[in-house]
C-alpha cells in the first residue's frame, strides 16, 4: 500500500515536472541566438558619454607606443554620433575622428578621419571600414560596432563561464543576401562573442579576418557599474598570424562620465578642424 502510494506519487511528480520542461522548452524559440543579439544591440548605455581614455599599441617585439585621446557620443533616438580627439603624442595631436551611426538600415553610416599634417578632412567609405583604427589592432568597424542585422547568429556549443561570470557563447557569419559587402566593409568572415548574461555585455571575441590568415582576439576586463551604466574600463584586441602573436593594442578608459550636456557643435567637421 505505502510502495503503492510511494510510485504514485513519483509518477505525479514526474508529470509536474515534465509539464515545466514543456514549458520551458516552448519559450526556449524566443530566447534565440539572435534575440540575444538584440538585447546587446539595446542594452542602456547613457544618452550621452565622455571619456578619457589611454591607447597602448604593442608590436611583436613588445615595444610600446601610448596615446592619448578623449572621446565624445552623443544619441538622438536611436541615431548616435561620436567624435574622438587625439591629444598626445605630438605625432597624433589634434588629429580627430568623427562618425554618425544611423540606426536605419537603409542609410549608411558616416565618418570622417582628420589628418593635422594634411590640413584635410577625410571621409572614411564604408569600404574602408575594415581597415586599422589610428594603426591600432581595433578597425574602424569595431569602433563604429557592427551592425547586428548583417549577421545570423546561432549559439556555438555549451555555455561558458568568462572571469567567473556565466556567459553565452554565439557565432555570428554576415547573412547570405550581404555576405560579400559584410566581409568587404568589416573584413571578418565569422564572429564569435561571450556575453554576460547578467548584463548582456559582449566579455570576451574571436574574430576570423578574410586576409591574411589572421584571427583577432578581444577581451573587456575591469567591468564595474559607473552612474548605473557597465562599463567596460580595459579593452584588449590581439592580431595572431597562424596562431602567433603579431601585433596587440589595450584601451584603457580613466574617466567616463554618463549623460552629461553636449553641445551639438561638438559632432561637426568644423570642430575636427579647430580640435578640442
Amino acid at each position: 500500500m505505502r510502495m503503492t502510494y510511494f510510485l504514485t506519487s513519483l509518477i505525479i511528480i514526474g508529470c509536474i515536472l515534465l509539464t515545466l520542461l514543456s514549458n520551458v522548452l516552448a519559450e526556449e524559440p524566443s530566447f534565440s541566438a539572435g534575440k540575444i543579439m538584440e538585447l546587446v544591440d539595446g542594452r542602456y548605455d547613457g544618452e550621452a558619454q565622455e571619456t578619457d581614455m589611454t591607447m597602448v599599441l604593442i608590436d611583436k617585439r613588445g615595444n610600446k607606443r601610448i596615446r592619448q585621446l578623449k572621446t565624445f557620443r552623443k544619441d538622438d533616438g536611436k541615431d548616435s554620433r561620436n567624435i574622438i580627439f587625439f591629444l598626445k603624442p605630438a605625432d597624433v595631436r589634434d588629429t580627430a575622428y568623427l562618425s554618425y551611426d544611423w540606426d536605419a538600415s537603409e542609410k549608411e553610416d558616416d565618418a570622417w578621419l582628420y589628418l593635422p599634417a594634411l590640413r584635410k578632412v577625410k571621409r572614411i567609405a564604408g569600404s574602408d571600414e575594415s581597415g586599422a583604427f589610428m594603426g591600432s589592432d581595433f578597425s574602424y568597424a569595431d569602433i563604429n560596432g557592427l551592425e547586428i542585422d548583417d549577421w545570423q547568429y546561432r549559439f556555438a556549443g555549451d555555455n561558458q563561464q568568462v572571469d567567473g561570470f556565466e556567459t553565452w557563447v554565439i557565432d555570428g557569419i554576415p547573412k547570405s543576401d550581404r555576405h560579400q559587402t559584410v566581409v568587404e566593409e568589416t573584413g571578418y568572415l565569422k564572429i564569435r562573442m561571450w556575453i554576460r548574461r547578467d548584463n548582456y555585455m559582449i566579455v570576451k571575441g574571436q574574430y576570423w579576418i578574410k586576409k591574411g590568415k589572421k584571427v583577432k582576439y578581444f577581451r573587456a576586463k575591469e567591468i564595474r557599474e559607473t552612474q548605473g551604466i557597465w562599463t567596460a574600463y580595459e579593452m584588449y584586441m590581439v592580431t595572431t598570424v597562424n596562431g602567433k602573436k603579431e601585433h596587440a593594442s589595450i584601451i584603457k578608459t580613466g574617466r567616463a562620465v554618463y549623460d552629461n550636456d553636449l553641445p551639438e557643435t561638438l559632432f561637426t567637421t568644423q570642430r575636427m578642424e579647430r580640435g578640442l
